[in-house]
């Protein structure tokens, strides 16, 4: 049987369906950004899994409303937050671990002059507005990443970071 909700299209099966109304109602019942943006991501991954339409659908809904371009094969795990979603790029091969909070104008991408891996963001880190992490480099745990911070090079556990792979160990 097909039932709609927004345009949006699907058929019912018990597992699928189920998760796909919890999101649905999750994200029609919102109205703040943040909440909405990350139910849409959510959206966006299911069905990336189990419907190619509303991967699309999501994937273009992000990049319009907010100005995000998030890939679908990016491994975002669900309780990362966005407090300020706009402008933000994360590519197809990024990791970002649980508790990390990424801000605005923030992009997680690759070095044209290496392999096109990605970086690997661990748990409970917090990435300033316009921070730009490129290549294939891991940040540690608990980590600080400062605004407009240019970052290619590892980064150790409990550090924080600033300007220009300039890094602040002590906390």
């Amino acid at each position: 049987m097909l039932f709609g909700v927004s345009g949006i299209y699907f058929v019912t099966h018990r597992r699928r369906s189920n998760r796909m109304l919890k999101l649905l109602i999750k994200w029609l019942s919102t109205s703040e950004p943040s909440n909405k943006f990350r139910a849409e991501l959510d959206l966006m991954f299911w069905g990336t899994q189990h419907s190619r339409f509303i991967r699309k659908r999501f994937q273009r809904r992000i990049f319009y409303v907010y100005n995000c371009d998030v890939s679908h094969l990016a491994d975002i795990h669900p309780t990362v937050l966005f407090p300020h979603p706009c402008g933000i790029v994360i590519g197809s091969q990024a990791k970002v671990e649980k508790g990390c909070r990424i801000y605005q104008q923030v992009t997680i991408g690759s070095n044209f002059d290496s392999d096109n891996s990605m970086a690997h963001v661990s748990e409970n880190t917090y990435i300033g507005s316009g921070a730009k992490i490129i290549g294939g480099i891991s940040i540690g745990k608990n980590c600080y990443v400062g605004a407009n911070a240019v970052i290619t090079k590892n980064v150790a556990d409990n550090s924080s970071i600033v300007g220009d792979n300039k890094s602040i160990t002590a906390r």
